[in-house]
């Protein structure tokens, strides 16, 4: 498919969006909410050439194409609130959640002992995935989808997963919804509902394009921390600390953050804050350094110009925050560092078995850093 013009893909996309038992097959009214930017990892706010051994930034060939992004509108449909899938007269829609695919979304039943109807609810907006209680996939998939939702105009209740963790809900109060207006649903439930919206933010597509809409989402959330009354010490450097988690973890984190602390960075644990301490500490960050992780996801509250450094594991170089990057007018740099771990494919899971070069993070900083806006 890659020796395929721009236009000839073009066609083979519209076609699998048409094709039957998919989303667009069962909508009644399928809106076009907007087209996204493309992205490549070519570097643009500083000649490559000035960096030394810039062969470790791994996305100098990567490009995405735009996406179009379409909100769906479902008439009686059932949705599975474990994996936020739909079902239409009895058949699972196989495109509702792209990460269920295979054996697994063959598997995928309605299950009488499980539903429940809630037809009396009316018009309802399903706008989040099945990874509601990740940070990374509520502020960059769910987020846009409720701005989205808020900004229709369409009279309808948001499904709200439970329980309510506290910074899911100062989130959506953020945006301005009503937590009122909110129709709660179980993780182990599904549910029937008489009409229902969905969108596409929610399902993973954008994660590696521009969303103008997923920008304004975030520029209101930080409208609305800046009325509030909290307060927090400001750090024009921050580093992310991935200590304590099991995912990816780093067996010498301890040894990198000493040496940052060094260089007078603030070793932020996102957990410890809230929300809009959160939003108010990356806003006022000129440069943000981590590991691939969640707590990245707050570069979308930064500032136009700030740089954003990467430490990128070689058993996963994911691409997502480059592209958040590139959406919020930031300075994005990556160096990808050999992990040790044998893998096939991408592994979001697997600890590195090599320790970090320090020494490497540190001379790149130094590269780095005198870029910092003032």
């Amino acid at each position: 498919m890659f020796g395929l013009s721009l236009s000839m893909r073009e066609k083979i996309k519209d076609l699998v969006f048409h094709q039957e038992n998919r989303l667009n097959h069962y909508s009644i009214d399928t809106f076009k909410l907007e087209k996204t930017t493309g992205c490549d990892g070519k570097l643009r706010w500083k000649d490559i050439g000035e960096f030394s051994n810039y062969h470790t930034y791994p996305f100098l060939k990567w490009r995405h194409p735009a996406e179009k992004v379409y909100r769906y509108h479902f008439k009686d449909i059932i949705i599975d609130s474990y994996f936020m899938v739909f079902f239409k007269q009895g058949r699972v829609i196989v495109n509702s959640n792209p990460y269920i695919i295979g054996d697994l979304l063959a598997s995928m039943r309605v299950q009488p002992d499980k539903l429940i109807d809630a037809r009396n609810q009316g018009v309802v907006f399903c706008c989040s995935d099945h990874w509601e209680n990740n940070y990374y996939h509520w502020i960059i998939h769910a987020i846009p989808a409720y701005f989205s939702a808020m900004q229709s105009g369409i009279k309808a209740k948001y499904l709200l997963p439970y329980p309510l963790m506290e910074w899911r809900k100062r989130s959506l109060e953020l945006l301005g919804i009503d937590l009122s207006l909110c129709y709660p649903i179980e993780k182990e439930k599904q549910y029937r509902f008489a009409e229902l919206y969905s969108f596409d933010y929610a399902s993973g597509k954008l994660d590696f394009s521009c969303s103008a809409k997923s920008k304004q989402a975030y520029a209101l959330m930080k409208q609305n921390v800046f009325k509030s009354n909290y307060s927090v010490e400001l750090h024009d450097k921050i580093y992310i600390s991935r200590l304590g988690k099991n995912n990816r973890r780093l067996s010498n984190e301890n040894e990198l953050i000493a040496a940052l602390k060094k260089r007078g960075y603030f070793i932020l644990n996102p957990e410890l804050y809230s929300l809009d301490e959160q939003v108010i500490l990356f806003h006022n960050a000129r440069i943000v350094v981590g590991l691939l992780g969640a707590g990245l996801s707050n570069i979308a509250f930064c500032q136009e110009g700030a740089l954003v450094y990467e430490l990128i594991p070689s058993h996963h170089d994911n691409p997502c925050f480059l592209a958040l990057s590139l959406q919020g007018g930031l300075h994005y740099w990556a160096d990808r560092f050999d992990t040790g771990v044998h893998h096939v494919g991408p592994d979001h899971l697997s600890a590195w078995q090599k320790s970090i070069d320090i020494l490497f993070v540190m001379q790149r900083l130094d590269e780095l850093e005198p870029s910092m806006q003032n």
